[in-house]
């Protein structure tokens, strides 16, 4: 299986963000909210906070811990450059695993 790197370069090219899947999740919106002052240090100091916490990059991190995201609205993993860029054939990351998990 492909392993995914948790680093700065992923994160600023995931979509997850503005993904259906979990956009109007309110556990995503509160990792969100919780995270707000670490986004800018990861883009001026690459610091990442703990994967596990973070509400995105999920073919890197593997399943949200968030139970209320929406797996029938359309998955944005095949046009995100993450996965496009690595060669991952699968989509849902955030229900499924990581890359690493389940390819």
């Amino acid at each position: 299986m492909i392993r995914i790197d948790f680093n700065r370069k992923n994160y600023n090219r995931c979509l997850c963000g503005g993904c259906p899947v979990n956009r109007y999740s309110d556990c995503v919106q509160g990792q969100e909210k919780m995270l707000a002052g670490q986004f800018e240090l990861i883009e001026k100091e690459e610091k990442m906070p703990d994967p596990k916490s973070m509400p995105g990059v999920y073919c890197a991190v593997g399943k949200s811990s968030c139970h209320d995201l929406d797996g029938k609205k359309s998955c944005l993993c095949p046009a995100c450059p993450v996965v496009i860029t690595e060669g991952l054939t699968n989509n849902y990351y955030c229900l499924k695993g990581s890359a690493e998990e389940v390819g």
